[in-house]
């Protein structure tokens, strides 16, 4: 009798046991973050169409499904934000391997509000450990202090898609590819080394996958002499997996030999043998009258970011303005429309004010094209500081300038080019380092 008491007690303890750990791995996997919004992981979905249909009717709104088409089979990750009033989520994703070797990041791609204070977001997630079984996606939240929190807990998501795939195999360096008349030589390229202190955020452990850089140099050669006036402004890293993503933050120079350095996040997994990256080349000088236009005394206006972007009535990318443009030129076909700058009157502790100006093209830049401000001068001819390079077509034919310290202008007298880049791929083996200083 007391053999079967002890049997009962067992299958008991077993019993309750394996319900307590099927319980465990099927709870939801949930993160907090400071300011108390709470996410949750729903799911994922991967291959090229993609659709989540657990999203209720509230009240008079009826709620469908989201939905999600990709180009290539990615996998698109599903999070519920439960938030409060007035603290609508900014947050990314940020994907690494278990072993932390790189890392990637993402944000919302898509999303629809279930009721007041709760969302469903999909995250498109074009890069993963795409060899291992599983990933971590830390939440990187923004807010008006301290840059980037990265919260306590994470998500840890099974890998949904195929793991055998083909391999490609590095060039040695250096390594010349040509667009037309334009050589470039790709002659150094390491993957996590210290230059990438300057990504992330401070509360980041300086050893974070997020801060490991990718850099590059570059010789570049026109018509057989050697240049500098071209630099990389674009990298798209690719590897055999079907991972691509294009560089996030990234730093340019020149070294001791004038030629051009790129520093830039993001990196992909270093076990694969080789990354193919696809670099764009933009000039910075030597543009043609057709490619540039000059413009004085834009008029200089206090505002705020929504002026700047032109968010009121939420009208950004449908070229209203309650202002008319201060002067109008054509350049390789596109008709360009420069608004008022404007002084934002915020001092970030560095004794220096934001400001900037908008551009409106009709039609927009074709692919393949940049508008870059050459320079910026005040009514007195004191140059101020640019960002450098411009922005590529985004769609909406609108185009933004920040300038990081617009001082007390009222006016401005502007350069503006909009010119054609040129593209080279390199199929490479990055030379690793330690990450440390």
């Amino acid at each position: 009798m007391k053999k079967i008491l002890l049997v009962g007690v067992v299958v008991i303890l077993v019993a309750a046991a394996v319900a307590g750990l099927i319980y465990w791995k099927s709870r939801p996997q949930v993160v907090v973050l400071k300011n108390g919004t709470k996410l949750t992981f729903l799911g994922s979905s991967y291959g090229k169409h993609h659709s989540f249909k657990g999203l209720k009717s509230t009240g008079s709104r009826t709620r469908g499904r989201l939905t999600l088409d990709t180009t290539n089979d990615t996998l698109v990750v599903w999070i519920e934000a439960e938030y409060k009033q007035n603290q609508w989520p900014n947050y990314q994703l940020l994907i690494s391997d278990p072993d932390n070797t790189s890392c990637v990041g993402a944000w919302q791609s898509t999303g629809n509000q279930i009721k007041n204070g709760v969302n469903v977001e999909g995250f498109t997630i074009n890069a993963f450990p795409r060899r291992d079984s599983k990933m971590i996606l830390r939440v990187g939240a923004w807010g008006n202090q301290g840059g980037m929190q990265i919260a306590k807990d994470k998500f840890v998501v099974a890998n949904p898609g195929p793991r055998s795939f083909p391999e490609w195999h590095p060039d040695p360096l250096p390594n010349t590819q040509s667009d037309g008349d334009l050589d470039v030589t790709l002659t150094k390229c390491s993957f996590g080394g210290s230059e990438g202190f300057m990504f992330g955020s401070q509360n980041m452990s300086p050893k974070d996958p997020a801060r490991k850089a990718v850099s590059v140099t570059l010789h570049t050669e026109q018509d057989g002499n050697v240049v500098t006036n071209w630099q990389p402004v674009q990298i798209i890293t690719s590897d055999a997996t079907g991972n691509s993503i294009g560089n996030n933050g990234w730093s340019n120079s020149r070294d001791g030999n004038g030629d051009a350095t790129m520093s830039y996040q993001w990196g992909l997994w270093p076990e694969e043998k080789a990354w193919k990256l696809r670099v764009e080349m933009s000039r910075i000088a030597g543009f043609t009258n057709s490619e540039e236009w000059s413009i004085t005394n834009v008029p200089v206006q206090k505002g705020d970011w929504n002026t700047l972007w032109n968010y009121n009535n939420n009208n950004m990318g449908q070229n209203r303005h309650s202002d008319s443009p201060v002067a109008e030129a054509t350049l390789n076909g596109i008709h360009l429309k420069i608004y008022p700058a404007i002084r934002m009157g915020q001092d970030f502790g560095n004794n220096q004010t934001m400001g900037g100006f908008h551009i409106v093209a009709e039609p927009d830049l074709p692919p393949g094209y940049r508008m870059s401000l050459v320079e910026a001068d005040n009514e007195q001819g004191r140059k101020l500081e640019t960002y450098g390079f411009g922005p590529n077509g985004n769609g909406n034919g609108n185009y933004v300038f920040q300038m990081p310290n617009i001082r007390n202008a009222k006016a401005l007298n502007l350069t503006i080019a909009v010119h054609p880049s040129r593209f080279v791929e390199f199929t490479v083996k990055p030379d690793l380092k330690s990450g440390e200083n």
